[in-house]
């Protein structure tokens, strides 16, 4: 990393308190199997689940909701050339009901375009609720981002804030050091998909370092964060290697960093990762719903606030 990125002992500071985002990707329409299910109707999100989640999320201590990419309105056996879009439209669809979370939906880079703007623009904010959107990797490609990102997300965000007077909050990932300068001087939260705590680290000083000298103030920085929780080690562990063998090669949490076994082992593996300061927060991949988002409303978000590791009662919104 370049040392002009290096912190400080006066400017850099741990945060006081966690960010906990929720990726509810897993309540979208399951991926069809045409062979089995040739000829059967296709199945839909349920949008009134999905809020109902987003809703207790949020009264739970989470901040926001993640959609990923994979996240379908419907499963259709043949491809539907709008299909990159439904993260965003479910987010806009449960907006009015999701209770004051975030809700963060994900596309990729090349299709962050005037039509996510609408739908964003569209978000219903009597709830409390507010916008966001990550910005992903093309496939192939990456999120170097300037100026070709800079310039996207700038007439995104200012098509978006003309319509609707807010600016959405932008997240990025970061894997490469390549994606440094967006991270710095474009995101508000920067996602980390990393299981080793002092590289983590080092990644989290650099992107808080560089958005210092470039003029902002600190990004947060949340590591996306697997979580298989059971009564006991063994049943969450017997529990996860099923969970990995059903998805194969395409597990969506592939590369994250894991906590499987009792509620005390997840926050345990929490706490140490902030306390190390390589993260300000997590994205949690709840291994199944509900099991693990009950989990982790119930047990390690109250555990983490008895610490003074997380907010009172309301969450705190990111601030943008």
């Amino acid at each position: 990393m370049p040392t002009a990125f290096l912190p400080t002992r006066t400017t850099e500071t741990t945060s006081t308190t966690a960010t906990i985002a929720l990726d509810l990707s897993g309540l979208g329409a399951p991926a069809r199997d045409r062979d089995v299910v040739a000829g059967l109707p296709a199945e839909q999100a349920n949008l009134v689940r999905l809020a109902a989640y987003a809703r207790a999320a949020h009264k739970g201590g989470v901040s926001f909701v993640t959609l990923g990419e994979s996240f379908r309105l419907r499963a259709d056996a043949a491809p539907r050339a709008n299909a990159w879009l439904d993260p965003v439209v479910a987010a806009r669809r449960i907006s009015p009901s999701a209770g004051g979370t975030g809700l963060v939906p994900s596309v990729q880079l090349g299709r962050a375009d005037a039509a996510v703007a609408a739908e964003l623009a569209q978000f219903n904010r009597k709830s409390g609720s507010w916008p966001g959107l990550q910005v992903s990797r093309d496939r192939g490609g990456d999120v170097t981002a300037l100026p070709e990102l800079g310039d996207l997300l700038e007439e995104l965000i200012r098509t978006t804030a003309e319509r609707s007077s807010q600016r959405p909050a932008v997240v990025l990932p970061f894997e490469e050091e390549s994606e440094l300068p967006a991270a710095a001087e474009l995101a508000d939260v920067v996602r980390l998909r990393e299981s080793d705590l002092a590289w983590a680290r080092e990644l989290r000083y650099a992107v808080r370092s560089a958005a210092r000298a470039a003029g902002r103030r600190p990004v947060k920085v949340l590591v996306d964060l697997r979580t298989v929780i059971a009564a006991d080690y063994e049943s969450a562990r017997a529990r996860a290697d099923l969970l990995t063998d059903m998805a194969g090669g395409d597990a969506d949490w592939a590369g994250a960093l894991e906590a499987v076994g009792t509620v005390g082992d997840v926050v345990a593996t929490m706490e140490k990762w902030l306390e190390a300061g390589a993260a300000d927060g997590f994205v949690v991949l709840p291994g199944s719903i509900p099991a693990d988002v009950s989990r982790l409303v119930r047990g390690i978000i109250p555990a983490l606030r008895a610490r003074g590791l997380v907010d009172g009662p309301e969450a705190r919104p990111v601030q943008v």
